[in-house]
């Protein structure tokens, strides 16, 4: 996809600068000062709730923290998002309450108690419609509020930060024809190596649910292999709904596969010291350890001792 906004090289180089930013995020050193070139960039978040929301605020914060124009697009109603120091908030209304939130997270709650398992299957299949469901209504009141994507246009941002696990940002940014950068662990049904036409041989690197490592039995190697071929149902079965969305936003066919396609940089929350070693395209970044807490450093006695 060719970018049309002015600019583009140096919205290409603000996504590449966040990549390797990242890759000494969790020092918080200013050994790599933005302004030291004199130029700040503009970059908008549009974040998942829950989890994911952890490790894109920490970036949020820092990104603003250095000088760089951070907007964060958020929900009225959510679990955690929320304003920050360092950056802006802009929110838009949903069709929902407070009241319907907890409801599922107490669903969720109950879900995860030891239900014999005739109610625990149904119960998690209902929790994951409801879910699905709240995701795309939030996705469409984000999407289809014309005076907020109109206004978010005229800022002429340099990148966008999103989680693609729900892909309203990855959307938005391929309409805006901004750089995305994805802070991800992964998704079930290997989009993300899809979409970056990512070397994913089924023989050797193991499938989600499958408990498997690199170095599988023939067996397992057999049932990662069957497993991979499902992938592209579970991906349509995930995705459908959100596919249909992104045809009529941008009112033409488009698959969600060609939207992450578009993706600058990807950052990945993991690496290979508790994860198994499987291949990575360049523009793939391991941030493991992103969501950790950043504790305060040994007092000078502890360290001596």
């Amino acid at each position: 996809m060719m970018f049309r906004h002015k600019g583009t090289n140096m919205r290409w180089t603000f996504a590449a600068f966040m990549g390797h930013f990242i890759l000494a995020f969790a020092s918080l050193e200013e050994t790599t000062q933005s302004g030291a070139s004199g130029w700040t960039g503009k970059l908008l978040v549009v974040p998942m709730d829950g989890s994911h929301w952890t490790g894109v605020k920490a970036v949020a914060e820092e990104m603003g923290r250095r000088g760089h124009q951070v907007l964060v697009v958020i929900p009225e109603v959510s679990v955690r998002l929320g304003p920050g120091k360092h950056f802006t908030t802009r929110t838009f209304p949903v069709p929902y309450g407070q009241e319907e939130l907890d409801e599922l997270q107490a669903r969720n709650a109950e879900a995860s108690k030891r239900l014999p398992l005739l109610e625990r299957i149904p119960t998690r299949i209902s929790n994951m419609k409801k879910f699905v469901k709240l995701q795309t209504t939030t996705a469409e009141s984000l999407l289809f509020n014309q005076e907020l994507v109109d206004y978010l246009r005229k800022q002429n941002f340099d990148a966008v930060l999103t989680s693609p696990a729900v892909p309203t940002g990855a959307i938005l940014a391929y309409n805006l024809s901004l750089p995305a950068v994805y802070m991800l662990r992964g998704l079930p049904c290997r989009l993300d190596s899809t979409a970056t036409a990512c070397p994913d041989p089924p023989s050797y690197v193991p499938r989600f649910f499958t408990k498997s490592t690199d170095r599988m039995s023939f067996g397992e190697r057999v049932v990662n292999v069957l497993v991979s071929c499902l992938e592209p149902v579970l991906c349509k079965l995930s995705y459908w709904t959100v596919e249909n969305m992104a045809s009529r936003f941008l009112q033409r066919d488009v698959s969600l596969a060609d939207i992450l396609r578009t993706g600058a940089i990807w950052l990945m929350r993991f690496d290979f010291t508790l994860d198994f070693p499987k291949p990575l395209m360049p523009n793939m970044v391991l941030v493991a350890g992103i969501n950790c807490g950043v504790k305060n450093p040994l007092t000078k006695v502890s360290a001596e001792c």
